[in-house]
């Protein structure tokens, strides 16, 4: 549907969507990866495996270490036990105490690790940058791929500082997408919290407030047109 046209009295101001939720996801993990099941722009849900690693290794010592664990358990409810009998020293008890600790903390550790061999996604979205390749080994903290949920964007905008005194939030604006070449309805969600005391200028942040939106993406330019009251 057509949207009416706003009365302009300023030129246009240029601005950009960008998607709410975007993230670059690493890794500290030293595995090989087996699997990278989704491709560049293709989507997936929240909970989706984005990245699989060959964690044999510290899962066979995540074994190792909860076997660990029980056996130093077992000493310790012995000591314990001998203890309350008086048959041996507050030392010993004190000494399996620590040991059973040290190898609970080990087991722990090395299960938080093996969780970290299979990263799920945290929103549904889609893949917008694949860094990594299956049967690579990552470097530490290296992105492996960039995600967004195109789904949820906001539209960012600066403006002159002036426009404080009638720009509000709820403010209704109308944009024309560079890469669709359509119009959208749209409205003033919030104001930066400090105004650029060089350019005297002031970043907003405005939303789609009615139409089909499905065809914008994060990262396309558009201008937009205000309607100050009473033009």
């Amino acid at each position: 549907m057509a949207l009416p046209a706003l009365a302009q009295s300023d030129p246009p101001v240029r601005g950009v969507v960008r998607a709410v939720r975007d993230a670059s996801i690493a890794t500290d993990l030293n595995a090989r990866i087996m699997k990278l099941p989704f491709r560049e722009g293709e989507s997936f849900k929240a909970g989706d495996t984005l990245v699989a690693f060959d964690c044999d290794k510290p899962e066979a010592e995540m074994r190792a270490a909860v076997a660990e664990d029980a056996v130093n358990r077992i000493a310790l409810d012995n000591a314990q036990q001998l203890d309350r009998r008086h048959a041996i020293g507050k030392i010993e008890v004190q000494a399996a105490k620590a040991k059973w600790d040290k190898a609970h903390a080990a087991a722990e550790a090395l299960s938080f690790r093996v969780r970290d061999c299979k990263i799920v996604a945290p929103f549904s979205g889609r893949v917008a940058e694949l860094r990594a390749r299956e049967f690579e080994m990552p470097a530490t903290g290296q992105p492996l791929l960039r995600i967004v949920d195109a789904g949820t964007v906001e539209i960012d905008l600066i403006v002159p500082s002036a426009w404080l005194v009638w720009l509000k939030s709820g403010t209704p604006l109308q944009v024309k997408v560079d890469e669709t070449g359509k119009a959208y309805a749209a409205k003033v969600i919030r104001t930066a919290a400090a105004v650029d005391p060089v350019s005297q200028t002031i970043k907003i942040t405005a939303g789609f407030a009615a139409g089909d939106t499905s065809a914008v993406l994060p990262g396309m330019s558009l201008d937009a047109l205000f309607e100050r009251p009473g033009s």
